[in-house]
């Protein structure tokens, strides 16, 4: 027995609807507690009140408007797996269940501990409270925080959002364009490429409505699926998590579902109309597939292609992010250094004051030896519009790196003065490179310093980054390496907080770093302090989850890609068969009998090869800036547009195969195949 196109294309869509829907309820419940109707956000005022008054204040809100309020809080030493939630305690509330029985995560990488919100007192009160209620619990809190003195904003939350459609789909557009794509022109092909079954059923008299709702039955397929799915999606949920959140899951896997099937059930009900609509004597015969369709089977192969080309790209990437995570020998480079996260809730980041206090707190540290300096810049090197990796270090980062010049001798910690070494085989012009160095990154020295900058040459080795994100590599073998053994007077308070923010001010202990926190005026600024590379392990376990989307997404695009080529080429001998065969009876050459399916293949690969040329030329580092030399994912975009264009011949080749196949079943067949 064959099986349809068409049921083929009813059974992808709940598939992938489980997929999207674990992925968003997933990253919702890693942002924060599931099923927040609206958010608060309170930024300090002038005259700010107690946080013993917005907990007694959020905590009268919770009882009279029957609502839960949380303030969610990253735990400081472990912040992307370990939270609190300070919850209101309302009777017969969330929150009162939540403090009796604890809260339980759909993420297993992440866990929640349940406090009161009486004890705010010990946390930053500024910031975001997620509301569990109505509209009008989200004005009382509102309300509530303004009259003890903060500035508040509110929104409410989406449906689709709260329960993870919105992000489901947020970085899988491609990999659900492809399937919906693939699934739509089945059912086209499926219908008015099979005329004879319209035929059939008009020849008994049946109505065009009554034979589009016979042919949107095949949606039981998809109900089959279902039913398959369903406890074998509970048991995977249960061993996961224990049924946490399932209701959640099961509306996102309800909207999604139905949301995939929507484009997938008109394309069928369109393609069968369109076969009721050849004339019943053509349709029995097995009349040729209308020009059109053959316009709408090939047209479909583009945007297919593109978003195979836009899946090796992410894909690539992704790898390459979760290569650049940390490791044995990163853990070992690392130590017991640590780093702060400047508090995410809202503040006057765009105040230069600002920048100079967490400057200001940032060379206190290096100046005591509590942290030490080690920031990734590209800079140029003097020549043109030409740039190069730089690492600027100070002396605490030489007493913790073994750090070799070009003679064996290691770097000391206590020279005097900047000094600036070239890696081991650079071409870079040394007198040019200190000269832009001097005219920029080193312009807020004091004159003194730029007048007497040395330079040396490297051996041939790897240096650690001590890396902050995933947007910098761990190991620098290209890089030029400053040494700046005062940096607080080197560079201005405005550098200094911008590197304290982004990881390259790095403390070399927990308890260095808590010390200078407690001893100053900015210690509400600093909502974590976390290992090395804390943030870009946590980067890399996103990317690895995006390898699984991409390596889905590359997949699908390939698989479907080669689909619409094989029904392309079959859709086109069906039409133009016996054309061909008089063709090749003529002793026509093989090029030329297939001339318009090899230019329609020539040009779908083209606009392909140019998407990839063009994604590579966006991501390459260029030296202007926009794409740093030290982002990994740029380092590989030549790996990843080779990758894409292997996938470009695969399907090509794929795609002459196929049409080499059916040329030999046109000759066989003498163009009657249909």
């Amino acid at each position: 027995m064959t099986i349809r196109s068409v049921t083929l294309a009813y059974v992808v869509p709940p598939v992938l609807a489980l997929v999207l829907a674990f992925i968003g309820v997933t990253q919702v419940g890693e942002a924060g507690l599931i099923g927040a109707s609206s958010t608060v956000t309170a930024t300090a005022g002038p005259e700010t009140g107690s946080n013993q008054r917005v907990a007694a204040a959020l905590d009268r809100v919770a009882r009279v408007a029957d609502a839960t309020i949380v303030r969610v809080v990253a735990d400081r030493a472990a912040p992307t797996t370990r939270r609190v939630a300070l919850v209101t305690d309302a009777p017969a509330s969330r929150g009162e269940r939540w403090l009796q029985d604890g809260y339980a995560d759909f993420s297993r990488s992440m866990t929640t501990h349940v406090r009161p919100m009486q004890d705010l007192d010990q946390f930053d009160p500024t910031g975001t409270y997620d509301v569990f209620g109505d509209d009008r619990a989200r004005r009382a809190a509102v309300q509530a925080l303004t009259e003890v003195g903060y500035a508040v904003t509110s929104e409410r939350v989406p449906l689709l959002q709260r329960v993870g459609v919105v992000d489901g789909v947020d970085r899988t557009a491609g990999l659900i364009v492809t399937l919906t794509l693939g699934c739509s022109t089945l059912c086209v092909m499926g219908t008015s490429g099979s005329l004879r079954r319209s035929a059939v059923r008009r020849l008994h008299g049946r109505s065009t409505a009554s034979i589009v709702r016979s042919e949107l039955a095949e949606a039981r397929t998809s109900v089959l699926a279902i039913v398959i799915a369903a406890p074998c999606a509970a048991i995977w949920l249960w061993m996961h998590n224990g049924l946490a959140d399932v209701t959640t899951f099961g509306t996102a896997f309800v909207i999604l579902c139905g949301a995939l099937l929507a484009p997938v059930a008109v394309a069928h009900a369109l393609g069968t109309i369109g076969a009721c609509r050849v004339p019943m004597v053509d349709a029995l015969r097995g009349a040729r597939p209308a020009g059109a369709l053959l316009v709408v089977v090939h047209a479909a192969r583009l945007p297919a292609l593109l978003v195979l080309v836009a899946a090796s790209f992410d894909l690539v990437g992704a790898v390459a992010v979760v290569r650049s995570g940390s490791a044995e020998r990163d853990l070992r480079a690392a130590g017991e250094t640590m780093q702060l996260w400047v508090t995410p809730d809202p503040r006057p980041v765009d105040t230069q004051p600002y920048w100079d206090r967490i400057g200001a707190f940032a060379g206190r540290a290096l100046d005591r030896g509590d942290a030490l300096l080690a920031a990734p810049v590209e800079v140029s090197t003097g020549q043109g519009g030409a740039t190069a990796p730089a690492l600027f270090v100070d002396a605490g980062y030489l007493d913790r790196q073994d750090v070799r010049a070009e003679d064996g001798t290691r770097l000391a910690a206590d020279a005097p003065g900047v000094s600036v070494w070239l890696p081991a085989h650079s071409t870079i012009g040394a007198g040019r490179l200190v000269q832009a160095l001097s005219g920029w990154e080193l312009r807020d020295a004091p004159a003194a310093t730029r007048a007497h900058i040395t330079v040396g040459r490297l051996a041939a080795q790897e240096v650690y980054s001590y890396p902050g994100d995933s947007t910098s590599r761990t190991w620098l073998d290209d890089a030029v390496l400053v040494v700046v053994p005062d940096p607080a007077a080197a560079f201005s308070a405005d550098q200094l907080g911008s590197w304290l923010s982004s990881g390259d001010v790095v403390f070399g202990s927990r308890s260095a770093a808590e010390r200078a926190i407690r001893t100053s005026d900015v210690g509400r600024e600093f909502s974590a302090v976390v290992d090395v590379g804390q943030v870009a392990a946590e980067a890399a376990r996103q990317a690895a989850r995006t390898v699984g989307i991409g390596v889905a997404g590359v997949v699908s695009a390939v698989i479907v890609s080669a689909v619409l080529a094989g029904l392309g080429a079959a859709a086109h001998r069906r039409r133009y068969g016996r054309a061909h065969f008089a063709r090749i009876a003529a002793g026509t050459s093989f090029l030329r009998a297939n001339a318009s399916l090899l230019v329609i293949e020539v040009v779908l690969v083209t606009v392909a090869t140019v998407a990839a040329i063009n994604t590579w030329w966006d991501l390459h580092p260029d030296g202007a800036g926009m794409r740093s030399a030290l982002d990994p994912v740029a380092q590989t975009a030549g790996v990843a547009v080779a990758f894409a264009a292997g996938m470009l011949v695969l399907v090509g080749t794929v795609s002459a195969t196929a049409i080499a196949t059916t040329a030999k079943t046109v000759a066989r067949t003498r163009g009657n195949g249909s």
